[in-house]
């Protein structure tokens, strides 16, 4: 169970656009999301993305059951996105209060589009 250590904001890498996966189903992809998973588990979070371990990759990894740093939210499904793009559908904004933990200790009121394809 490899724990990565989390950049904090203001790292030069988190400030940098990721590079596309290029290729699917190899070792190295499935480690890399392994070790997304148990360090965003190690430190309880909501998700994580592979440029937050030090690796300029476009995955994300997110999912909440019980989390005790956020112990009134619903739950959401575990889901990895590879590459993702995402086109709102609409213009509807909603705002909600959201932790990073590249921020630790710093949660905030976070603009997000109310609708995206899934």
């Amino acid at each position: 169970m490899p724990i990565r250590t989390v950049l904090r904001m203001g790292d030069p890498l988190l400030l940098q656009k990721a590079a596309p996966i290029e290729q699917f189903e190899t070792p190295e992809l499935h480690a890399l999301i392994q070790d997304m998973e148990d360090t965003m588990q190690h430190m309880n979070g909501a998700g994580i993305a592979a440029p937050q371990i030090g690796v300029s990759l476009r995955v994300v990894i997110f999912g909440v059951g019980a989390n005790p740093r956020y112990p009134d939210a619903e739950e959401v499904p575990y889901t990895v996105l590879i590459n993702p793009v995402l086109t709102p559908l609409g213009e509807e904004m909603e705002e909600g209060w959201e932790g990073c933990l590249s921020v630790p200790g710093m949660p905030g009121i976070v603009p997000r589009y109310s609708h995206l394809p899934y």
